[in-house]
Protein backbone atom coordinates (compact mmCIF):
# COMPACT_ATOMS: atom_id res chain seq x y z
CA UNK A 1 0.00 0.00 0.00
CA UNK A 2 1.86 3.36 -1.16
CA UNK A 3 0.85 6.29 0.39
CA UNK A 4 1.46 10.25 -0.66
CA UNK A 5 4.77 11.76 0.36
CA UNK A 6 4.81 14.94 1.17
CA UNK A 7 7.77 17.82 1.36
CA UNK A 8 9.03 20.79 3.31
CA UNK A 9 7.65 23.03 0.52
CA UNK A 10 3.87 21.42 1.51
CA UNK A 11 3.88 23.26 4.87
CA UNK A 12 3.73 26.29 2.83
CA UNK A 13 0.44 27.89 0.51
CA UNK A 14 -0.82 25.79 -2.26
CA UNK A 15 -2.48 27.53 -4.98
CA UNK A 16 -5.93 28.43 -4.18
CA UNK A 17 -8.73 26.71 -6.54
CA UNK A 18 -11.96 27.99 -8.08
CA UNK A 19 -14.15 25.72 -6.02
CA UNK A 20 -15.75 27.43 -3.76
CA UNK A 21 -15.53 25.31 -1.22
CA UNK A 22 -12.00 25.00 -1.72
CA UNK A 23 -9.77 25.38 1.60
CA UNK A 24 -6.71 25.12 2.98
CA UNK A 25 -6.13 24.18 6.51
CA UNK A 26 -3.37 23.95 9.76
CA UNK A 27 -4.23 22.22 12.96
CA UNK A 28 -2.19 22.20 15.81
CA UNK A 29 -2.93 20.22 19.39
CA UNK A 30 -0.64 20.41 22.36
CA UNK A 31 -0.22 19.32 25.98
CA UNK A 32 2.30 19.68 28.81
CA UNK A 33 1.37 17.19 31.64
CA UNK A 34 3.78 18.57 33.77
CA UNK A 35 2.42 21.78 33.86
CA UNK A 36 -1.19 21.30 33.50
CA UNK A 37 -1.82 23.40 30.50
CA UNK A 38 -2.21 22.18 26.60
CA UNK A 39 -4.25 23.81 23.52
CA UNK A 40 -5.62 23.38 19.99
CA UNK A 41 -5.88 25.90 17.32
CA UNK A 42 -6.52 25.59 13.93
CA UNK A 43 -6.54 28.27 10.52
CA UNK A 44 -8.58 27.61 7.79
CA UNK A 45 -8.28 29.88 4.35
CA UNK A 46 -11.66 29.55 2.66
CA UNK A 47 -10.35 32.59 -0.31
CA UNK A 48 -14.02 31.63 -2.22
CA UNK A 49 -16.33 31.95 0.39
CA UNK A 50 -17.87 35.63 1.33
CA UNK A 51 -15.46 37.22 -0.66
CA UNK A 52 -12.12 35.39 1.24
CA UNK A 53 -12.73 34.16 5.28
CA UNK A 54 -9.83 32.54 7.16
CA UNK A 55 -11.80 30.38 9.73
CA UNK A 56 -10.26 31.14 13.38
CA UNK A 57 -10.42 27.80 16.10
CA UNK A 58 -8.10 28.80 19.24
CA UNK A 59 -8.36 27.28 22.65
CA UNK A 60 -6.33 27.22 25.56
CA UNK A 61 -6.86 25.43 29.28
CA UNK A 62 -5.27 25.14 32.85
CA UNK A 63 -5.85 21.30 33.59
CA UNK A 64 -6.47 23.00 37.31
CA UNK A 65 -9.60 24.96 36.26
CA UNK A 66 -8.35 28.31 36.57
CA UNK A 67 -8.79 29.54 33.69
CA UNK A 68 -9.54 28.35 30.04
CA UNK A 69 -9.77 30.56 26.11
CA UNK A 70 -11.92 29.88 23.22
CA UNK A 71 -12.59 31.72 19.84
CA UNK A 72 -14.95 30.14 17.12
CA UNK A 73 -15.46 32.37 14.04
CA UNK A 74 -14.02 33.91 11.26
CA UNK A 75 -12.49 36.85 9.55
CA UNK A 76 -11.84 38.82 6.02
CA UNK A 77 -8.89 36.84 4.48
CA UNK A 78 -6.24 39.17 3.72
CA UNK A 79 -3.34 39.16 1.56
CA UNK A 80 -1.41 39.61 4.82
CA UNK A 81 -2.82 36.26 5.84
CA UNK A 82 -1.25 34.22 2.94
CA UNK A 83 2.45 33.75 4.37
CA UNK A 84 5.14 32.86 1.55
CA UNK A 85 5.88 29.59 4.15
CA UNK A 86 2.75 29.89 6.33
CA UNK A 87 -1.23 30.70 6.77
CA UNK A 88 -2.32 33.20 9.26
CA UNK A 89 -5.93 34.68 10.01
CA UNK A 90 -5.45 38.18 11.77
CA UNK A 91 -3.78 38.82 14.55
CA UNK A 92 -5.00 35.84 16.27
CA UNK A 93 -3.12 33.07 14.87
CA UNK A 94 -0.30 32.89 12.73
CA UNK A 95 1.69 29.41 11.41
CA UNK A 96 4.96 29.46 9.81
CA UNK A 97 6.90 26.69 8.56
CA UNK A 98 10.93 27.12 8.90
CA UNK A 99 14.14 25.93 10.55
CA UNK A 100 12.35 22.17 10.44
CA UNK A 101 9.85 23.42 12.53
CA UNK A 102 6.14 24.40 12.89
CA UNK A 103 6.21 27.82 14.45
CA UNK A 104 2.71 29.11 16.07
CA UNK A 105 2.07 32.42 17.75
CA UNK A 106 -1.76 32.41 19.38
CA UNK A 107 -3.07 36.03 20.55
CA UNK A 108 -6.07 36.24 22.74
CA UNK A 109 -7.37 38.14 25.79
CA UNK A 110 -4.95 39.37 28.47
CA UNK A 111 -2.77 36.45 27.10
CA UNK A 112 -0.39 35.43 24.06
CA UNK A 113 1.83 31.94 23.29
CA UNK A 114 4.34 31.18 20.98
CA UNK A 115 5.13 27.20 20.24
CA UNK A 116 7.53 25.14 18.09
CA UNK A 117 6.34 21.71 17.24
CA UNK A 118 9.38 19.28 15.28
CA UNK A 119 8.32 16.62 13.36
CA UNK A 120 9.34 13.17 15.24
CA UNK A 121 8.62 11.57 11.98
CA UNK A 122 7.79 11.58 8.41
CA UNK A 123 4.47 13.12 7.50
CA UNK A 124 1.72 10.51 7.20
CA UNK A 125 -1.45 10.37 5.58
CA UNK A 126 -3.41 7.85 7.31
CA UNK A 127 -6.02 7.07 4.57
CA UNK A 128 -5.69 4.14 2.42
CA UNK A 129 -4.66 5.18 -1.10
CA UNK A 130 -7.96 5.88 -3.20
CA UNK A 131 -10.08 5.69 -0.92
CA UNK A 132 -13.41 7.69 -1.70
CA UNK A 133 -14.19 9.28 1.82
CA UNK A 134 -10.89 10.56 1.99
CA UNK A 135 -11.04 11.44 -1.65
CA UNK A 136 -14.17 13.79 -0.90
CA UNK A 137 -13.34 15.35 2.63
CA UNK A 138 -9.81 15.26 2.71
CA UNK A 139 -8.07 15.41 -1.18
CA UNK A 140 -4.60 16.73 0.15
CA UNK A 141 -3.68 15.68 3.94
CA UNK A 142 -1.21 15.04 6.21
CA UNK A 143 -0.57 14.78 10.03
CA UNK A 144 2.83 14.21 12.28
CA UNK A 145 3.56 14.28 15.98
CA UNK A 146 6.64 15.85 18.06
CA UNK A 147 7.80 17.70 20.85
CA UNK A 148 6.29 21.06 21.34
CA UNK A 149 8.68 23.99 23.25
CA UNK A 150 7.56 27.25 23.92
CA UNK A 151 6.09 29.85 26.63
CA UNK A 152 2.81 31.26 27.19
CA UNK A 153 1.98 34.80 28.53
CA UNK A 154 -1.20 35.47 30.56
CA UNK A 155 -1.38 38.10 33.50
CA UNK A 156 1.99 38.55 33.57
CA UNK A 157 3.07 35.17 34.07
CA UNK A 158 4.93 33.51 31.32
CA UNK A 159 4.82 29.47 31.73
CA UNK A 160 7.83 27.68 29.83
CA UNK A 161 6.00 24.90 27.82
CA UNK A 162 7.75 21.25 27.04
CA UNK A 163 5.20 19.06 26.45
CA UNK A 164 4.37 16.67 23.31
CA UNK A 165 1.56 18.14 19.73
CA UNK A 166 0.52 16.92 17.01
CA UNK A 167 -0.48 18.37 13.60
CA UNK A 168 -1.88 18.17 10.68
CA UNK A 169 -1.75 20.22 7.27
CA UNK A 170 -5.07 20.05 4.64
CA UNK A 171 -5.89 21.60 1.16
CA UNK A 172 -8.53 20.85 -1.43
CA UNK A 173 -12.57 20.94 -1.10
CA UNK A 174 -14.34 20.68 2.13
CA UNK A 175 -17.79 20.56 2.34
CA UNK A 176 -19.29 21.79 6.02
CA UNK A 177 -22.67 21.23 5.14
CA UNK A 178 -23.19 18.07 3.53
CA UNK A 179 -19.43 16.36 4.90
CA UNK A 180 -19.04 13.25 7.38
CA UNK A 181 -22.25 12.05 9.60
CA UNK A 182 -19.24 11.23 12.40
CA UNK A 183 -16.24 10.62 12.85
CA UNK A 184 -13.80 9.87 15.95
CA UNK A 185 -10.60 10.86 15.26
CA UNK A 186 -7.84 10.23 18.28
CA UNK A 187 -4.37 11.38 17.81
CA UNK A 188 -1.45 11.74 19.92
CA UNK A 189 1.43 10.57 21.55
CA UNK A 190 2.48 7.79 24.22
CA UNK A 191 6.01 9.26 25.63
CA UNK A 192 9.16 10.97 24.07
CA UNK A 193 9.13 8.62 20.71
CA UNK A 194 5.78 6.77 20.09
CA UNK A 195 2.61 8.54 18.26
CA UNK A 196 -1.15 6.94 17.05
CA UNK A 197 -3.43 7.89 14.99
CA UNK A 198 -7.13 6.15 15.45
CA UNK A 199 -10.01 6.60 13.23
CA UNK A 200 -13.79 5.88 11.61
CA UNK A 201 -15.24 8.15 9.70
CA UNK A 202 -18.55 7.88 8.40
CA UNK A 203 -19.46 9.12 4.77
CA UNK A 204 -22.99 10.84 3.98
CA UNK A 205 -23.97 7.19 1.96
CA UNK A 206 -23.27 5.37 5.81
CA UNK A 207 -19.82 3.53 4.36
CA UNK A 208 -17.80 3.76 7.54
CA UNK A 209 -14.36 3.88 7.14
CA UNK A 210 -11.32 2.87 9.77
CA UNK A 211 -7.76 3.08 9.71
CA UNK A 212 -4.76 4.24 11.59
CA UNK A 213 -1.22 3.77 12.45
CA UNK A 214 1.48 3.51 15.20
CA UNK A 215 5.07 5.00 15.21
CA UNK A 216 7.24 3.12 17.32
CA UNK A 217 10.83 2.08 17.77
CA UNK A 218 11.75 4.79 14.93
CA UNK A 219 8.80 2.55 12.52
CA UNK A 220 5.70 3.16 10.58
CA UNK A 221 3.38 0.41 11.12
CA UNK A 222 -0.31 0.83 9.72
CA UNK A 223 -3.16 -0.79 11.60
CA UNK A 224 -4.97 -3.84 9.63
CA UNK A 225 -7.92 -3.15 12.51
CA UNK A 226 -9.18 -0.36 14.22
CA UNK A 227 -11.93 0.22 16.93
CA UNK A 228 -12.73 3.70 19.13
CA UNK A 229 -14.86 4.13 21.72
CA UNK A 230 -15.85 7.57 22.96
CA UNK A 231 -17.52 7.48 26.92
CA UNK A 232 -20.29 9.58 25.77
CA UNK A 233 -22.01 12.48 28.08
CA UNK A 234 -25.74 12.44 29.18
CA UNK A 235 -25.40 15.60 26.70
CA UNK A 236 -24.88 12.79 23.56
CA UNK A 237 -22.41 15.32 22.11
CA UNK A 238 -19.56 15.65 24.29
CA UNK A 239 -17.46 12.89 26.46
CA UNK A 240 -14.99 11.58 29.15
CA UNK A 241 -12.59 10.48 26.50
CA UNK A 242 -12.55 6.74 25.72
CA UNK A 243 -10.34 3.89 24.70
CA UNK A 244 -8.86 2.77 21.07
CA UNK A 245 -7.92 -0.67 20.04
CA UNK A 246 -5.52 -0.74 17.16
CA UNK A 247 -4.71 -4.23 15.63
CA UNK A 248 -0.98 -4.04 14.03
CA UNK A 249 0.24 -6.74 11.28
CA UNK A 250 0.60 -10.15 13.27
CA UNK A 251 -2.22 -9.38 15.29
CA UNK A 252 -0.15 -7.56 17.65
CA UNK A 253 -3.03 -5.93 19.75
CA UNK A 254 -2.44 -1.79 21.18
CA UNK A 255 -4.80 -0.67 23.65
CA UNK A 256 -4.49 2.92 24.47
CA UNK A 257 -7.17 4.03 27.28
CA UNK A 258 -7.83 8.36 27.11
CA UNK A 259 -9.06 10.45 30.14
CA UNK A 260 -10.31 13.42 29.52
CA UNK A 261 -9.04 16.91 30.92
CA UNK A 262 -10.86 19.48 29.03
CA UNK A 263 -13.00 19.80 26.05
CA UNK A 264 -13.58 22.81 23.45
CA UNK A 265 -16.46 22.82 20.89
CA UNK A 266 -16.15 23.99 17.78
CA UNK A 267 -18.83 24.36 14.96
CA UNK A 268 -18.75 25.68 11.00
CA UNK A 269 -21.68 24.90 8.44
CA UNK A 270 -23.49 22.04 10.20
CA UNK A 271 -20.37 20.24 11.34
CA UNK A 272 -20.31 20.80 15.25
CA UNK A 273 -16.76 19.35 16.61
CA UNK A 274 -15.89 18.36 19.70
CA UNK A 275 -11.91 18.31 20.94
CA UNK A 276 -11.38 16.38 23.92
CA UNK A 277 -7.72 17.10 25.15
CA UNK A 278 -6.95 13.79 27.39
CA UNK A 279 -4.35 11.86 29.40
CA UNK A 280 -3.74 8.71 28.16
CA UNK A 281 -1.46 5.10 29.10
CA UNK A 282 -1.15 2.38 26.71
CA UNK A 283 1.96 0.48 25.77
CA UNK A 284 3.03 0.97 29.39
CA UNK A 285 3.56 4.52 28.68
CA UNK A 286 1.54 7.65 29.50
CA UNK A 287 0.77 10.65 27.23
CA UNK A 288 -1.88 12.42 25.60
CA UNK A 289 -4.17 12.64 22.62
CA UNK A 290 -6.97 14.95 21.50
CA UNK A 291 -9.78 12.86 21.42
CA UNK A 292 -12.14 14.29 18.49
CA UNK A 293 -15.56 13.51 17.37
CA UNK A 294 -18.94 14.40 15.50
CA UNK A 295 -22.13 12.86 15.95
CA UNK A 296 -24.94 13.92 13.04
CA UNK A 297 -25.97 10.45 12.09
CA UNK A 298 -28.87 11.62 10.44
CA UNK A 299 -27.39 15.14 9.06
CA UNK A 300 -30.00 16.76 10.89
CA UNK A 301 -32.90 15.02 9.27
CA UNK A 302 -31.82 12.53 6.78
CA UNK A 303 -32.96 8.49 7.15
CA UNK A 304 -30.28 6.35 9.52
CA UNK A 305 -27.52 4.84 7.26
CA UNK A 306 -25.73 2.86 9.92
CA UNK A 307 -26.68 1.21 12.98
CA UNK A 308 -24.31 -1.00 13.91
CA UNK A 309 -25.14 -2.28 17.27
CA UNK A 310 -29.19 -2.24 17.08
CA UNK A 311 -32.14 -3.13 14.87
CA UNK A 312 -33.51 -0.98 12.11
CA UNK A 313 -35.66 -3.59 10.34
CA UNK A 314 -39.10 -4.52 11.34
CA UNK A 315 -40.25 -8.21 11.42
CA UNK A 316 -38.13 -10.97 11.74
CA UNK A 317 -34.20 -10.71 10.53
CA UNK A 318 -31.01 -12.50 11.15
CA UNK A 319 -29.40 -11.85 14.71
CA UNK A 320 -25.38 -11.74 15.02
CA UNK A 321 -24.60 -11.22 18.51
CA UNK A 322 -22.44 -8.32 19.69
CA UNK A 323 -18.41 -8.42 18.82
CA UNK A 324 -17.17 -5.58 21.01
CA UNK A 325 -13.69 -5.94 21.15
CA UNK A 326 -13.83 -3.26 23.68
Amino acid sequence: MSHAQFADSDEGLHPAQDDPLWQESVLLHWYDAAQGIGGWHRIGHEPNHHGGRAAIWSYLFDRGGAWQYRRCGDTSLTAADRLENGLAAGSALRFEYHDGAAHWVVEGDDFSAQLECRNLYPRVEPFAPGDPLASARFPHHFEVAGPVRGVVRRNGREIAVQGHGYRDHSWGRRDWENGMLNHRWFTGMLGEDCAFAAITAQSATGRLVRTGYLWRDGKLTYATGIDVIAYLEPDGLTHRGGRIRLTLPRDEIVEIECTARAGVLFQRGTVVMVEMLCEVEGLGRKGYCDAEISSNPRNGKAPVQLALNAATSDGITPYSPLDLPI
